[in-house]
């Protein structure tokens, strides 16, 4: 057993946030910090985002690649939330001012015209899908050098900074197969840097869905929601200056996304 203060963390990254500064993550001061302690400074972070005026609008899923589940001690993904303050249109100038190591992720975006409860089907799932679109999320992490635990990566509010999300293509149960076979490009200006197919993440954004769904703390999606579904390809450092396009090709025609980075 050991003795932690979930609270004094909480304010410890809360206030390295607010100063874009690092800190030692809290698994090196308390060995035995757990996903569950990481999922409560989460949701500390979360109150204190929604007293500021926040308003949560959906979630991103996190760690989706389960080749490395094994080496990490995971056998499921983490989820956090993201903001009305978080989430952007693609194609647009994204601000990098007062990110700590921030890196950029090609991810598929799914939108819900219903709700869905913890625990719901696929077939249900597919039922409550609205759209789909193209998107990248941004993360950040205030631990040097990226070094940490998936509980810490929690506690850091799952890594989100940003959603930058495309434009949005109507989707409902007939194109729920089209879902699992997109393949996108990831170009930083003229180069292409890498690929990646929508089945990288948990095996498909209906999938990844369905494990959101029986996560811990998850009370289910509104109508309204919006859910970024992982990484498709490795997460690239991003630098004020840069521009980087995201191309996905597929039955499931989703419009290219640009984005560009400054200080302002």
């Amino acid at each position: 057993m050991y003795a932690v203060d979930l609270t004094k963390i909480g304010r410890q990254i809360l206030e390295a946030r607010g100063l874009a500064a690092q800190i030692e993550p809290p698994s090196r001061s308390h060995p035995g910090f757990a996903m569950a302690d990481g999922y409560e400074v989460g949701r500390l972070l979360h109150d204190k985002r929604e007293a500021s005026g926040a308003r949560q609008v959906g979630a991103k899923l996190g760690f989706t690649n389960q080749s490395v589940w094994d080496q990490l001690g995971m056998d499921t993904p983490f989820w956090a939330p993201i903001y009305d303050t978080t989430v952007t249109g693609g194609s647009s100038t994204i601000s990098l001012t007062g990110l700590v190591q921030p890196r950029i992720e090609p991810e598929i975006i799914l939108g819900f015209k219903s709700g869905l409860a913890p625990g719901a089907s696929l077939q249900e799932i597919t039922s409550a899908l609205g759209w789909t679109a193209a998107g990248f999320e941004i993360v950040q992490c205030h631990y040097p050098q990226w070094d940490m635990t998936p509980a810490d990566a929690v506690a850091d509010a799952g890594l989100h900074a940003i959603l930058a999300v495309g434009q949005h293509v109507s989707t409902d149960t007939a194109h729920a197969s089209e879902l699992e076979n997109l393949e996108v490009a990831l170009w930083h200006s003229d180069r292409l840097l890498s690929r990646g197919h929508s089945s990288l993440a948990l095996g498909g954004p209906i999938q990844a869905i369905a494990w959101l769904l029986r996560l811990p703390g998850v009370q289910g999606l509104r109508a309204g929601d919006i859910v970024t579904t992982g990484t498709l390809t490795t997460a690239h450092p991003i630098e004020p200056g840069q521009t980087w396009r995201l191309v996905t090709t597929g039955a499931l025609e989703l419009p290219n996304v640009t984005v560009h980075f400054d200080h302002e």
